[in-house]
């Protein structure tokens, strides 16, 4: 593995390892700004996203493990359940989590 992929996946490794923790000792997630900032990937091998996006949000977070959901697990249905989360607790302003408008037509979703 080349350097700037090994420090892209160390990143994005830090990232989900703090968003698990966050969540396991019930700390605000849904509008939290983190000071890591995880490195965007200039070239992909599968799918990514294409719309400007704020790395240190809950979304990009989602977007780096839908990208390892979609090489280990094609069908998976994350994208099923963030709608259901996002129809149940309507209240939650997803602009806040970093979620661009129409994200859902980013080519890491389809």
């Amino acid at each position: 593995m080349d350097e700037g992929k090994a420090e892209r996946f160390e990143s994005w490794l830090t990232i989900i390892i703090g968003q698990r923790n966050a969540c396991c000792h019930h700390s605000r997630v849904w509008n939290k700004k983190y000071s890591i900032r995880p490195t965007m990937p200039a070239k992909t091998t599968y799918q990514w996203i294409t719309l400007p996006t704020d790395t240190q949000r809950i979304y990009f977070t989602l977007c780096i493990i839908k990208y390892f959901l979609n090489i280990i697990s094609p069908n998976n249905d994350i994208i099923n359940k963030i709608k259901s989360l996002f129809q149940e607790f309507n209240e939650i302003d997803i602009s806040a989590m970093g979620f661009p408008t129409d994200w859902e037509t980013e080519p890491i979703w389809q």
